[in-house]
Parts: C-alpha cells; structure tokens; sequence
C-alpha cells in the first residue's frame, strides 16, 4: 500500500510540475552584490528615481539602492531561462570623486583608459564592488575594461 501512496504522490507532483504556470521573478543586485528576489506577481509598482529604485509590494514596501536589475522567468521543466547582459557596469554617472565598478569577480584587473586609449590607472577588485578615486581626473570621457568588458562613464 505505501508503494502505491508513492508511486500515486510522485506522479501527481509531476503532473503539477508540467501543468504549472511559469513563476516570473525580478531579481535586484545591489553594489555589494547582494541579491534580493521579487515574485513579480506580488509586485504593485516599480519606481525608478534619485538612482534608487522602490518596489511597491502588493503587501507592503520595500525600499533599495538598486544597481542592476536581472528578469528571471521559469518554464514548466523547472528550467531557468536567463539570458545575462555585460556583467559589468559602473556607478554613478556622471561621477565626481569615488566611481564603483560592480558586477566583477575577486581579484579581477580593472583598467582605467582615457579616449585615446592611454592606461590611466590599473587596480584589482577588491570584491564584486570596487571603488577607484577618479577625483584627480578632468572632466570628461573615459572607459573602464574588466573581464573582458568595456564601460563608458562620465567624469564631471
């Protein structure tokens, strides 16, 4: 009799599992690289403003310093179906004093070059958020080049 009660679960989780409707997530990376995962159908409202961004859940609200924002969709296999942009991205922008370049591995060589392609400053990430002092540099254009990835960003 127990062989029948499992063998009966076990086919109707898989029937639920192929029959089940695809969960959307919204998943947000914080500078530090902390990630925080948002059922989007609990979700009532995005706001993006002050480069924050406020999610306002259907029950609640919740408040944070987003810096990327990944969509994650699963499929009725169970599969996670994520197609990832360039990792690597900076912040702010424009930027004053301290850029932090995100989204990079421990260790990784991050490289500073000005438009004409002149090495400025060559450091190694600390974590998955790096900070560089750019306060000594003129204002203008210049490219960050980390993991195989090139970013613009802007020196005011």
């Amino acid at each position: 009799m127990n062989k029948k009660m499992l063998l009966l679960a076990l086919v109707m989780w898989m029937a639920g599992r192929l029959f089940a409707e695809p969960e959307s997530q919204m998943i947000t990376v914080k500078a530090d690289g902390t990630e925080t995962v948002y059922v989007l159908a609990d979700v009532q409202k995005i706001v993006f403003e002050n480069q924050a961004m406020t999610v306002n859940m259907k029950s609640g609200a919740d408040s944070t310093g987003i810096t990327c924002v990944r969509f994650l969709v699963t499929d009725n296999s169970g599969l996670e179906n994520l197609k990832l942009a360039s990792p690597v991205f900076v912040f702010p922008v424009p930027v004053k004093t301290n850029l932090t370049v995100a989204g990079v591995d421990k260790n990784m060589k991050i490289n500073l070059f000005d438009l004409k392609g002149t090495l400025l400053k060559s450091v190694f990430s600390k974590d998955n958020s790096t900070d560089i002092d750019v306060s000594s540099l003129s204002p203008g254009v210049y490219l960050i080049q980390a993991g195989g990835k090139t970013v613009k960003f802007i020196k005011q």
